[in-house]
């Protein structure tokens, strides 16, 4: 099962330099069972008031057509009264949600959690910044190995990605900072002594770096009104892109996005409504659970290997997904 592991862990994001995995890779040899540690010093907050109802059905009203003119359920139009044009409906900008969103996030595999990361999404004048910091921990023989990282994303205000700059403490002395910057269509990446620049399209990006940057695709979603499936060229942050692509193409590895039918989580003796979106890629597909623009938690795998994720600062043992 390291093997599997060691795909979800590299694959879903943590964003490790290709040189700090196989440190790593050395080091989960050696490991048994994951420690067990206390995740008590997060803060468990309360959930927002409104997310307690749950929301409306997105399901759009029959509605009566008499002549030209449209009316709502048990109102009557004439057949020649004039019913006023609806207004028109400006597009969201980032102003329009709510920022910033604070939470933790703890990774968890064989009901055992062997991560966590605290993350912020802000507005930062005319950007929005994506900050986190986080570590992982494996236990190898009598030891536990801890890697601590750091992580920056910034955006503008339309969710393009400008800059990202990473920092991964690893033992061993494999720690590695990379550096990128998107300007002009073109992705410039450092790391270590290494530069490498590809192409890019800026207004189909999606930057994967650590789990917390999954934490962007419901508001991206919001933000840029995408409705059914949508594709996105993927910057993985540990590797050069494509590398390994069969088809031997140039092009960046696309994951798609849909949102598809609500379900409800069970915790606590409670039960909420929450959004689904369904998320596919090279690494196989998962599913990102997020109430309005927050992201909640994210599940990949099957009843044999599975990776959770999930928000801490809100659930402080996790919860249950519905029938």
């Amino acid at each position: 099962m390291m093997k599997v592991r060691m795909r979800w862990i590299v694959g879903l994001g943590i964003g490790i330099p290709i040189l700090l995995v196989l440190a790593v890779l050395v080091v989960l040899r050696l490991m048994s069972s994951s420690p067990q540690l206390d995740l008590s010093s997060i803060e468990v907050k309360e959930l927002p008031s409104a997310w307690e109802q749950e929301p409306p059905s997105a399901e759009v009203a029959d509605h009566s057509i008499e002549g030209n003119s449209v009316a709502a359920p048990g109102v009557t139009v004439a057949p020649n009264m004039d019913v006023p044009e609806e207004a028109a409906v400006e597009p969201p900008t980032i102003d329009t949600f709510e920022l910033p969103i604070v939470g933790t996030l703890v990774m968890v595999n064989k009901g055992k959690p062997f991560g966590e990361e605290s993350f912020e999404l802000v507005l930062d004048g005319d950007n929005v910044m994506l900050r986190s910091s986080g570590r992982f921990w494996f236990k190898a023989l009598i030891a536990t190995i801890t890697l601590k990282y750091n992580q920056v994303l910034q955006m503008d205000s339309s969710l393009r990605p400008v800059t990202l700059s990473s920092t991964f403490d690893a033992p061993l002395g494999f720690g590695r900072e990379t550096q990128a910057k998107f300007v002009d269509g073109r992705a410039i990446v450092r790391s270590g002594d290494a530069v490498t620049e590809y192409p890019v399209d800026l207004e189909r990006a999606f930057v994967l770096g650590t789990f917390s940057t999954y934490a962007v695709i419901p508001l991206l979603y919001e933000l840029r009104e995408f409705d059914g499936e949508v594709g996105l060229e993927t910057l993985v942050f540990g590797g050069p892109p494509n590398s390994s692509d069969e088809a031997g193409t140039d092009g960046l590895p696309e994951t798609s996005i849909a949102r598809i039918e609500d379900v409800a989580i069970r915790f606590d003796g409670r039960e909420m409504i929450v959004a689904q979106y369904e998320i596919s890629g090279s690494m196989g597909t998962m599913t990102l659970y997020a109430r309005g623009i927050e992201m909640l938690g994210l599940f990949a795998g099957d009843d044999e290997e599975s990776l959770f994720v999930y928000r801490a600062d809100y659930f402080d043992d996790g919860f249950e997904i519905g029938d």
